[in-house]
C-alpha cells in the first residue's frame, strides 16, 4: 500500500509540472515527398520553465518486397532503414505574440540501412553519424495542435564504406546547407 500511495504521489507531481510541457509532432519532407524515409515521428519536452525543449525522433522504413522472376529462379532485393535523432531546441523571441515563436537547434543522429542486393543472401548493414543545425517557426493555432515549419542542414560522417543506396554512397564526409524542409502538425499534452 506504501508503494502504491508513493507511485500515485509521483505520478501526480508529474502531472501538475507537465502540463502542455510535451509535443508528438508527424515531421514530413516536403522537399521529397515521394521518398517514404522523408517522414519523421517527433516527441519533444520542455526542460523546466526554460526555453529549452528536448527532442526525440525516429524514421522507419522497410521495402522488402521487390522480387525479380527470371526463367530458372528468382531474385530478391530490399531495404530497410532507420533513423534515430536526439538534441535540443531553444525558442527565440518573436515579437509579443504568444501563437508564433522561432527556435533553433541542433540534433545527433544515427542512421542505419540494412540492404540487400539481388545477387546477395544476406542483407547489408551499413551506418553513419552527424549532426543537422535547424531553425524552424511554429504556430499554435489553439491549446493543444501545433503547425511547424523547420529547415535542416547536414553534417554526415561515414566511417565504413559505403555501398547501399542513397546520398552517402562513397563519401566519408559530406555537407549539405540545406538538407530538408520540414513541415510538422503536432499535439501538446
Amino acid at each position: 500500500m506504501r508503494y502504491y500511495l508513493l507511485l500515485t504521489s509521483i505520478l501526480w507531481v508529474f502531472g501538475l509540472h507537465a502540463q502542455i510541457k510535451k509535443e508528438m509532432k508527424l515531421l514530413v519532407d516536403v522537399s521529397d515527398l515521394k521518398n517514404q524515409s522523408g517522414y519523421q515521428l517527433m516527441y519533444t519536452k520542455l526542460v523546466n520553465q526554460s526555453d529549452i525543449t528536448l527532442r526525440f525522433g525516429t524514421t522507419l522504413f522497410i521495402d522488402t518486397d521487390k522480387e525479380t522472376r527470371y526463367d530458372t529462379f528468382n531474385s530478391s532485393q530490399g531495404t530497410i532503414t532507420y533513423n534515430l535523432s536526439l538534441g535540443l531546441q531553444k525558442q527565440l523571441k518573436l515579437a509579443n505574440n504568444p501563437k508564433v515563436k522561432l527556435y533553433a537547434g541542433m540534433d545527433g543522429y544515427w542512421h542505419s540501412t540494412l540492404n540487400k542486393k539481388t545477387y546477395e543472401s544476406y542483407y547489408g548493414y551499413y551506418w553513419n553519424v552527424g549532426v543537422q543545425p535547424l531553425f524552424g517557426l511554429y504556430f499554435d493555432p489553439n491549446k493543444n495542435i501545433r503547425l511547424s515549419v523547420e529547415s535542416r542542414s547536414k553534417f554526415n560522417f561515414n566511417f565504413q564504406e559505403y555501398s547501399a543506396p542513397g546520398d552517402n554512397i562513397d563519401q566519408r564526409i559530406d555537407f549539405r546547407s540545406l538538407d530538408q524542409i520540414m513541415f510538422g502538425i503536432g499535439y501538446l499534452f
